[in-house]
């Protein structure tokens, strides 16, 4: 394993969001070979183009022979910015992608809680509006546009999918093989940063908190603040003005929807199982693998 010292990520973790991406990030972070910057996110090759070579730098320490730069911010495999990839691909054709699969609806949906009881930039007060309102949570799941893209951009043998089922269930042998494909040694310990994260869906505790947190959270300090305190202390903090709010259960969200927009959904599961349990299974076969029988596109033979 040598590290390129060219500008750009050597890994990246490109989605899909809300598919343990969180959780297989912090797992990476604390290996010695990797650097995972200053912010999961940087989100330079979608939102942040506009902020230069530099500043997207300055998110990673100097470059190392022997260290890898993991960039794992999901904007890149989402229909808001439909040129990350290609942007991407252009800078570091060479980079490895990991690209977590869950079951599309059960994605949109969770997607579509954090987006509105999190961030606060859904304010469709169910499920079924939103879906309504945007095809966001429908587009940014449907692997059978996002798999063929990935692949064609990066070819097979640097894109790894991973089942969400399987970065859940068992995050060390996730990251194992992770590690193993990058060419770096596996932690003893690799999971257990990864299995105390979950990136669950909260709310902070009055609207002025909120605010001040969403100031900070986009300013050009949080990475350095980030970068000081320590990614865990953080997390620690927010859980101090956060808390688990009240979400409706399943059964109320898909309540909420159109017989039409349930028929959209089974059409969207149906579609991406298809292409995720292909791409499974041939990545399979190729690695040595039997990851295809753990993903949700086993359940959609």
């Amino acid at each position: 394993m040598v590290a390129r010292t060219s500008f750009g990520p050597d890994v990246v973790i490109a989605g899909a969001a809300r598919s343990g991406t969180s959780a297989l990030a912090a797992q990476l972070s604390v290996h010695p070979n990797i650097d995972a910057g200053k912010v999961k996110e940087p989100n330079y090759f979608s939102r942040h183009l506009d902020r230069g070579e530099q500043w997207y730098e300055s998110n990673f320490r100097s470059r190392s022979d022997s260290v890898l730069r993991l960039d794992a911010s999901t904007s890149y495999t989402s229909p808001l910015y439909p040129h990350a990839v290609e942007h991407l691909a252009t800078v570091s054709p060479e980079a490895y992608v990991i690209y977590s699969v869950r079951q599309p609806s059960e994605r949109a949906l969770s997607h579509y809680l954090l987006r509105r009881h999190y961030f606060h930039i859904d304010d469709a007060p169910t499920f079924g509006e939103a879906l309504r309102d945007t095809s966001l949570y429908v587009d940014q799941g449907d692997y059978s546009h996002w798999l063929p893209l990935l692949s064609n951009s990066f070819g097979p043998e640097r894109l790894l999918v991973v089942p969400f089922e399987l970065i859940t269930a068992q995050p060390r042998h996730a990251t194992e093989e992770v590690c193993r494909q990058l060419g770096i040694e596996s932690l003893p310990d690799a999971a257990k940063e990864g299995e105390l994260h979950r990136n669950a869906v909260v709310e902070y505790r009055n609207e002025h908190i909120r605010r001040i947190a969403g100031k900070f959270r986009h300013s050009r300090a949080y990475p350095a603040v980030r970068s000081l305190v320590g990614a865990d202390r953080l997390r620690k903090a927010r859980g101090l003005i956060t808390r688990p709010p009240t979400l409706p259960t399943r059964d109320e969200s898909m309540q909420s929807c159109s017989p039409d927009q349930l028929t959209q959904l089974q059409a969207l599961d149906n579609r991406a199982g298809e292409a995720t349990r292909t791409y499974l299974e041939a990545q399979d076969e190729r690695l040595g693998l039997h990851w295809a029988p753990l993903s949700f596109a086993a359940a959609t033979t």
